[in-house]
């Protein structure tokens, strides 16, 4: 069995990659080729790579051409190497070649679906591809809301299951506290610096605050403009530390108590669920999230931190929720969110290992 994996970006940047390949290397006579496009210049190894770069911040023009020079590029190489079977990674990739895959790989192909795009632009071309393809894989439940009604989604959490087995493992039994940094609340916004509205929010809310400390560990298009709004604003209980090594995620975040997940209310933030949600239940750090996203409703069903309209009162919401916190029912509620996905995981296995097996 030969498999066609089509990627939208570089491999680096598509953890999400490694969850199907560590199930496809335990496949005996399966093999499996990568396809994707150089946009960073990286030239990571691969059967098959689009030298083209580009820029994340061009127009949607701009993007739009360069999927429709990459998904040539695809259909040439999937021409060449008739592969048994397609997983299709990103709609922008599935869009442009929907034709194609239609005609050559009905029935033949996962579509791997984790954030909105250019389907919702093209919604009759999606449907068909969605109509077209053996499974649907989608990393959390809010894309149900903006993609057609149907029973068979089947959800990929973007996370390690190895790390995840390990979270369900450490059980705390015995009541124990939300961790002080340096005798204060650490909220901390790590990985990706953007929405700058949301974070100045936050910030503003607990500036000066002898009670809080606030950390912005990581890049992004909108640290810089973070930073400069909290010099303008003359804010002492802030840092911003720029980069980290991933490998020192863990360390960082077990320094903090609430991790910030405070996003915008627009579909793309809305549906999906990040990273720092994740961390969230395996670091056991409370969250901030925006009330009404699907992390949101997490958050609220599951009592594992607070949903926020806006940032009123945010600091006093915080130190309510410090003072009356519960070790022995978060513990309980983060276990039965964390088994949860473990059970979506297994089902996502066991689909990935029945459609590459025959």
């Amino acid at each position: 069995m030969r498999i066609g994996l089509l990627l939208p970006l570089n491999p680096s940047y598509a953890p999400y990659l490694s969850i199907y390949t560590n199930i496809l290397d335990k496949i005996e006579g399966v093999e499996y080729d990568i396809i994707y496009p150089d946009k960073k210049g990286l030239r990571e190894p691969a059967k098959h790579r689009f030298d083209v770069r580009t820029e994340d911040r061009v127009s949607n023009l701009n993007k739009v051409v360069y999927y429709l020079r990459y998904s040539h590029f695809l259909v040439r190489v999937l021409k060449q190497e008739k592969y048994d079977k397609l997983i299709v990674f990103g709609q922008q990739v599935a869009v442009f070649i929907y034709r194609y895959l239609s005609r050559h790989y009905r029935g033949r192909f996962i579509m791997d679906y984790r954030d909105l795009g250019l389907d919702q632009k093209f919604k009759g071309f999606f449907r068909q591809i969605l109509d077209s393809c053996a499974h649907i894989i989608i990393s959390s439940p809010g894309f149900k809301k903006y993609l057609p009604e149907r029973s068979d989604y089947i959800l990929s959490h973007n996370f390690d299951i190895n790390i995840l087995r390990k979270a369900i493992a450490d059980v705390r039994t015995e009541p124990y506290n939300l961790t002080f940094k340096d005798g204060k609340m650490d909220v901390l916004t790590i990985g990706s610096i953007r929405d700058y509205v949301q974070n100045s929010a936050v910030i503003q809310a607990l500036a000066n605050d002898d009670r809080f400390h606030i950390t912005f560990t990581g890049r992004g298009y909108a640290a810089a403009d973070l930073q400069h709004f909290a010099e303008d604003h003359h804010v002492r209980n802030i840092v911003f530390t720029g980069y980290y090594e991933k490998s020192t995620e863990p360390d960082i975040i077990s320094q903090t108590t609430f991790l910030n997940i405070f996003y915008p209310r627009r579909p793309t933030h809305e549906t999906a669920i990040s990273n720092r949600f994740y961390n969230s239940l395996i670091f056991r750090k409370p969250m901030i999230t925006t009330i009404g996203t699907i992390q949101g409703d997490y958050a609220q069903h599951y009592g594992l931190g607070l949903a926020i309209a806006d940032t009123e009162d945010l600091a006093t919401k915080l130190d309510n929720y410090f003072r009356n916190f519960d070790s022995i029912e978060f513990e309980r509620q983060r276990q039965v969110l964390l088994n949860e996905f473990k059970n979506d995981y297994d089902l996502f296995e066991k689909t990935v290992t029945a459609f590459a097996s025959c």
